[in-house]
């Protein structure tokens, strides 16, 4: 993400833990995760051929119970916080978030 003026992630999980179950993936992100983190990949259903694919990432493709979080999100323990379990590997869509401080608003980040 860049840096966004008025934006300091807090990281309170509201990104990852509401609607953040199902993450749609790029081409960009499988080739990072077959070069580098493998083990990324049991979370991700491909569609498309080589060249073109694109995917989703979530509990529910890996065959758990249907939630909202993301399956890689975990709590810090003791504290109100969390963190990203690949977060040098997360997807391109968790890369670029938020996109702006309306985006920030719109989804109740209280990072703004």
């Amino acid at each position: 993400m860049d840096d966004i003026p008025g934006f300091r992630c807090t990281s309170c999980g509201t990104c990852c833990l509401e609607g953040a179950a199902r993450l749609q993936v790029t081409e960009d992100d499988i080739a990072l995760w077959q070069d580098q983190a493998p083990h990324i990949l049991e979370f991700v259903r491909l569609s498309g051929r080589k060249g073109q694919r694109t995917g989703e990432m979530g509990r529910s493709v890996h065959g758990g119970a249907e939630t909202t979080r993301c399956v890689w999100i975990k709590k810090f323990p003791g504290r109100d916080q969390y963190y990203c379990r690949i977060y040098p590997w997360r997807p391109r869509v968790c890369r670029r978030y938020p996109t702006s401080i309306e985006h920030a608003r719109f989804t109740d980040c209280p990072g703004v």
